[in-house]
C-alpha cells in the first residue's frame, strides 16, 4: 500500500513539474519576434512607396531561405557580426511597384525589438545573402535597399523584449 501511495505521490510530482516548465518557458524568439508590416518606405527622392511583405517565399529562394536559418550560413554572412544567440526570427518576400525609384528605404513593424536589441537585416540578392545596413528603433527595423526579395530578419534572442516588457533569454 505505502509503495503504490509513494508512485502515485511521484507520478503527480512529475506531471506538476511538466506543467510548471511548459508554462513558465521564455517565449520563442522565432515565434514571438516576427515583421507584422510595412511602416512606411520611400524611395530616392524621399517619395512615399506602397511595398508590401508576405510569408509566401518564391520557390526559386526556397533553398536559399532554407540556407540562411542554419548556423553555418549566418556565420558565413553575418561574419564578425555572429554570435551564438543570433537567429533567424522571419524571413519576407517584399515587393515594390513596378517603376519603383531605389534605393528604397524601408521601416518593418517588428514584435518584440526596442532602440538597443542587434538586429541584421539580410537580403538574397539572387546569388548570394547581403547585409543590409540596419536601423533599430523600438519595434520597428529600417533597412536602404538596392533591389528587393527574400529578406530575412536576424536578432540576437538576448536583446529582444517578451510582450511584458522584459528581456528574453
Amino acid at each position: 500500500m505505502k509503495s503504490r501511495i509513494l508512485k502515485t505521490v511521484g507520478l503527480i510530482a512529475a506531471m506538476v513539474s511538466c506543467i510548471g516548465m511548459t508554462a513558465f518557458a521564455a517565449p520563442s524568439p522565432a515565434a514571438s519576434t516576427v515583421v507584422t508590416a510595412v511602416s512606411s518606405a520611400t524611395d530616392a527622392d524621399g517619395n512615399a512607396v506602397n511595398v508590401s511583405i508576405t510569408s509566401e517565399i518564391p520557390a526559386e529562394y526556397t533553398q536559399a531561405v532554407a540556407d540562411i536559418k542554419t548556423e553555418a550560413k549566418l556565420k558565413e554572412v553575418l561574419g564578425s557580426d555572429f554570435n551564438a544567440n543570433m537567429t533567424v526570427a522571419d524571413v519576407k518576400e517584399v515587393t515594390a511597384p513596378e517603376g519603383a525609384k531605389f534605393p528604397l528605404k524601408i521601416t518593418f513593424a517588428m514584435k518584440g525589438v526596442t532602440a538597443s536589441s542587434k538586429v541584421q537585416i539580410l537580403h538574397y540578392n539572387g546569388s548570394a545573402w547581403e547585409k543590409i545596413d540596419t536601423t533599430v528603433a523600438d519595434g520597428t527595423v529600417t533597412g536602404t535597399f538596392s533591389k528587393l526579395s527574400p529578406v530575412a530578419f536576424v536578432v540576437d534572442k538576448t536583446t529582444l523584449t517578451s510582450a511584458t516588457g522584459t528581456a528574453t533569454s
